[in-house]
């Protein structure tokens, strides 16, 4: 009902106004053109009874001169009219009050020139005012009668035009039935205006919405698909899937991660929070910053997390490498995909081969490649201030060793020196078993005084005897050739030259001893 009334009474109003509008602005213009009737009445009066008038005025004859006025006020728009000469002015019993709307000079008929009254006719107000109310209430009911019409003809035409229409359009609208996979079309081909129109473009959507409902219906069996064929992926995996909010709080995760998080917490139940991390024991605070700082859509970046060696439990380091990625999903909101993989086993392989490749398989001290490697770099990167001396050990007397105890007691004395040396020197220093029974000892920061002690050091203990079995002892000495950086040399090669040379002098001169190359100058 509300589509009925509405157009057809905003219409009423509006004219309503409009004749309200037309009403005042026909009032005025009624006023003025029967103010302007008026006038030109009492000017045609005037001109009427002029002579008479004059005639009066000339003989001063009153009687004629009320005859004049008294047919003028005959006349329902005169109000009042009267001529004045000096001696009727002074005879009348009355005058008219107000200023006069007609003033015509009465002149002599028989000279044109003089004038010998005046002849004053005023309007009556009241009368010019009936008929300009008389005028605008017939004006008003003809206009106001014509609102009513258009207010009819308005709802009639808005029923059959508009409103019944789009009552059974809205009817046939509620009647599809858009669970069905083809819902049924609007009938438009009886109607050829608007509202056929309408029906033909409602048929139209409905044909789009169609493709569209099949084309959510084929994503709809896609994603279930590649949901079913996720979650197989997922829970068949051998790394530990998660899925996080932005914040890193758990979402979601796959069998893998469940048991690592069991073999990892001694938890049975997963915890969905943010502080997952922690409890599996990672390095958290890097790895999280690293995490939330990396800006979505961006490739997949892979940490390398190590959890420490757990004494009190007798369980040795593991090591994670995580890969993560963030990605808004279908709602816009955004995800982070970690993939977790335990690389202990490949790590542990790595180490051993890095181990072997930079240490001597028997004293498992850092091999000549390695030595060569840190310290070139040590002088590659060290400040002008930088000093290290460079101590080259040569074992007096193990040949013998070998020759008489056999060289399985030679590799009890290597081990042992090793061992020996190890205890002395610092952890920021180097200890090298160059090659057979040859050392090589870096010192860092130390002056030659403070080399000199530590060498005295190494010499001790290599003269200590060295048990071999229950009854047997070896018994050696070492001759020590030290070169210091910078002072005698800026480049391994020639340091190493250098204590070289004063290990052999020392050699020469009758072995356990220990010797500067800076003294041989």
């Amino acid at each position: 009902m509300k589509i009925n009334v509405k157009l057809p009474l905003l219409i009423a109003v509006s004219a309503m106004i409009a004749g309200i509008i037309i009403s005042a602005w026909s009032y005025s213009r009624i006023q003025q053109q029967t103010e302007e009737r008026s006038l030109q009445t009492l000017m045609s009066l005037a001109e009427t009874v002029y002579n008479t008038a004059a005639a009066a005025a000339y003989l001063d004859d009153a009687p004629l001169a009320k005859d004049v006025t008294d047919g003028l006020l005959k006349n329902t728009i005169v109000a009042c009219a009267e001529i004045t000469t000096t001696k009727i002015d002074a005879h009348a019993e009355q005058h008219c009050e107000h200023q006069a709307s007609i003033t015509k000079p009465l002149f002599s008929p028989f000279e044109q020139n003089q004038q010998v009254g005046t002849l004053l006719i005023y309007e009556s107000k009241s009368e010019i005012q009936a008929q300009v109310l008389s005028q605008f209430y017939s004006a008003s009911i003809n206009v106001f009668a014509i609102v009513c019409i258009i207010t009819l003809l308005t709802l009639v035409v808005t029923y059959l035009l508009v409103s019944h229409p789009i009552s059974v359009l809205s009817d046939a609208l509620k009647d599809i039935d858009f669970a069905n996979d083809s819902p049924e079309r609007l009938d438009h081909a009886d109607r050829q205006d608007e509202i056929g129109s309408i029906r033909h473009i409602i048929n139209k959507l409905l044909d789009k919405l169609d493709e569209r409902l099949q084309h959510e219906r084929n994503l709809v069996l896609q994603t279930e698909n590649l949901a079913s064929n996720f979650k197989m992926i997922c829970e068949l995996s051998t790394s530990a899937l998660v899925v996080t909010d932005e914040t890193l709080t758990l979402k979601s995760v796959n069998p893998k991660f469940i048991e690592l998080w069991t073999h990892n917490t001694g938890l049975a139940e997963v915890t969905f929070d943010d502080h997952w991390l922690e409890r599996l024991s990672f390095e958290m605070a890097e790895l999280k910053s690293r995490i939330k700082s990396t800006p979505a859509d961006s490739e997949p970046h892979s940490i390398e997390v190590e959890v420490p060696a757990a004494s009190e439990l007798k369980q040795d380091a593991i090591w994670f490498e995580v890969t993560f990625t963030k990605a808004e999903n279908r709602l816009g909101e955004l995800n982070i995909f970690i993939i977790i993989n335990d690389i202990t086993e490949q790590k542990r392989k790595l180490i051993k081969t890095e181990f072997a490749a930079d240490h001597d398989t028997l004293t498992k001290l850092k091999n000549r490649r390695a030595t060569r490697r840190i310290v070139e770099r040590l002088i590659e990167q060290s400040e002008p201030a930088t000093q290290f001396s460079v101590l080259l050990i040569d074992l007096d007397g193990f040949k013998q060793v070998n020759d008489s105890l056999g060289h399985d007691a030679g590799d009890i004395v290597l081990k042992e020196i090793a061992k020996r040396y190890q205890d002395i020197v610092r952890k920021t220093d180097i200890i090298c078993r160059w090659g057979g029974d040859e050392f090589v000892v870096v010192l860092s920061e130390v002056d030659e005084k403070e080399t000199a002690n530590i060498a005295e050091k190494i010499l001790s203990a290599t003269q200590l005897p060295v048990q071999i079995d229950q009854e047997q002892q070896a018994k050696i000495g070492a001759s020590v050739g030290v070169a210091s950086y910078p002072k005698d040399s800026q480049d391994f090669d020639k340091l190493f030259d250098q204590a070289d040379h004063a290990m052999y002098q020392i050699k020469k001169s009758g072995k356990n001893n220990i010797l500067f190359y800076s003294q041989l100058s």
